[in-house]
């Protein structure tokens, strides 16, 4: 497969197109790497996928001298997340793999989105062999840095647990468990139903509709879903939280006191398994809301101003910004 010109078209919200001398690939793993990405930026391109979800794949001109940074979006949400962010780490001369949440993005002929793709309770598996996926395309690249927002960041910190080569990671949001305690609750209920009905319990999740709320985000994703797909991100972040005992990969923790969504008692029981303030650092915002990086979901810019400089510094240099706040 030939390679392309840097930087393959960015889908959605009619970003501009870079043009360069193409990459000079020098070792064969890289050239690999590079050609698993390609392929998956094709296939997403014949899917029907809304604008704005589209895995992206941002090249540099040269070998894989500075790495990878992988983008990983929110739950729900869709690339366009980074849409702002992107361009900025490209700019520290490292190449940037957006890719497409498992399940997301779909829409029917008619243009409205469809969830019906997204893991449920009885597939949620999926969210971890997808985690094995990223990490193996792009293998061959250099150092590998990962940056997840919510469902994303579960994703990320999936990885560094299964995989201490990782350089390192930005956790925003990080979606381990729900914030509501009675939801909570219930599904712990549910995971000890299903064990001994062999996943048939949480069946039942599958037919409830769930909603962000009034109205519609500024940007494309799934707004409405079900209860079963929250129950299955869930369960998943609960299995990533335990996975992060001793970890061995720095990470930069951003979270806020304003999130109604992600577990703050799991943000907590995560950090403190990682290792805690010997190896990570954390930044706590006071009132911003869970989808806390792009401005399509959060109207405060100078929050973004501020997690933008903390996740580039951190890719940059590896500078850990804040502890571990009391509660």
């Amino acid at each position: 497969m030939s390679l392309p010109v840097v930087l393959l078209t960015l889908f959605g919200l009619g970003l501009p197109t870079w043009a360069a001398t193409p990459p000079v690939v020098e070792k064969p793993a890289a050239r690999d790497a590079i050609a698993r990405l390609q392929a998956r930026v094709a296939a997403d391109a014949a899917l029907p996928l809304q604008e704005g979800t589209r895995t992206r794949l941002m090249l540099q001109p040269h070998p894989a001298g500075k790495g990878v940074v992988v983008l990983l979006h929110g739950w729900s949400a869709g690339t366009y997340q980074y849409d702002e962010l992107a361009p900025l780490v490209f700019a520290q001369g490292k190449h940037v793999y957006i890719p497409r949440l498992e399940g997301h993005g779909f829409r029917t002929p008619d243009g409205v989105a469809d969830p019906s793709h997204m893991v449920g309770p009885r597939e949620r598996t999926r969210y971890h062999a997808f985690a094995e996926q990223v990490f193996h395309d792009v293998s061959g690249l250099g150092p590998i840095q990962l940056v997840g927002l919510s469902g994303g960041a579960a994703v990320a910190l999936d990885i560094a647990a299964h995989h201490p080569e990782v350089q390192s990671v930005v956790a925003m949001s990080p979606y381990l468990g729900t914030q509501d305690t009675r939801a909570d609750g219930i599904f712990r209920a549910f995971e000890g139903l299903d064990f001994f009905s062999f996943g048939q319990a949480s069946r039942v999740l599958e037919a409830i509709p769930h909603d962000w709320g009034e109205g519609p985000p500024d940007g494309p994703g799934h707004w409405k879903h079900t209860v079963g797909g929250i129950y299955a991100l869930s369960c998943y972040g609960h299995a990533v939280t335990e996975s992060l005992l001793g970890l061995a990969v720095p990470v930069q923790w951003i979270t806020s006191r304003g999130d109604r969504a992600a577990s703050r008692r799991q943000f907590f029981r995560g950090y403190d398994l990682a290792g805690g303030d010997s190896r990570h650092g954390w930044y706590d915002f006071a009132t911003i809301g869970h989808p806390m990086l792009s401005k399509h979901n959060n109207p405060d810019a100078a929050s973004i101003r501020v997690l933008t400089r903390i996740t580039l510094d951190f890719l940059r240099t590896g500078k850990r910004t804040g502890r571990r706040p009391s509660s």
